[in-house]
């Protein structure tokens, strides 16, 4: 998997032990109901089209980043720009145009030995959360 700044084609590659945890709970479809004076069903319905959340998380053993890596994504979280994130497993290439989730915590990383990093190559468990476009 990796995660390319559109506006520079630098790339950041990313393991991939990460779970995208939330690509089910999202619904392409949104749908209200309002009940009239009479009782009858006011159905309102549409399709979505774009802020798909996508969530990286990593589980205990993989989903890790090297604290330069982290850096630089945090680096990149800041920018007003979109970028791609690019699936590389032999059963799904996807890719989506994103933009990092400000409101729900764009980038979150802690030492995978839960003491302070004392190198950039040292590993991170890093959680990513953006939005498709």
């Amino acid at each position: 998997m990796k995660l390319i700044r559109l506006a520079t084609s630098e790339t950041v590659s990313l393991e991939d032990g990460f779970l995208w945890s939330d690509e089910f709970e999202w619904k392409p479809k949104e749908q209200t109901v309002e009940r009239a004076i009479s009782g009858a069903a006011i159905i309102q319905e549409g399709i979505k089209v774009g802020a798909r959340p996508i969530t990286l998380t990593p589980d205990s053993n993989r989903g890790w980043a090297k604290l330069s890596d982290v850096r630089k994504l945090q680096e990149w979280s800041a920018l007003s720009e979109k970028f791609r994130l690019q699936f590389e497993w032999p059963h799904d290439n996807r890719q989506f145009d994103v933009i990092f989730n400000h409101q729900d915590t764009a980038l979150e990383a802690v030492s995978v030995w839960g003491s302070p990093a004392t190198s950039s190559d040292e590993m991170m468990r890093l959680t990513l959360r953006f939005w498709s476009e």
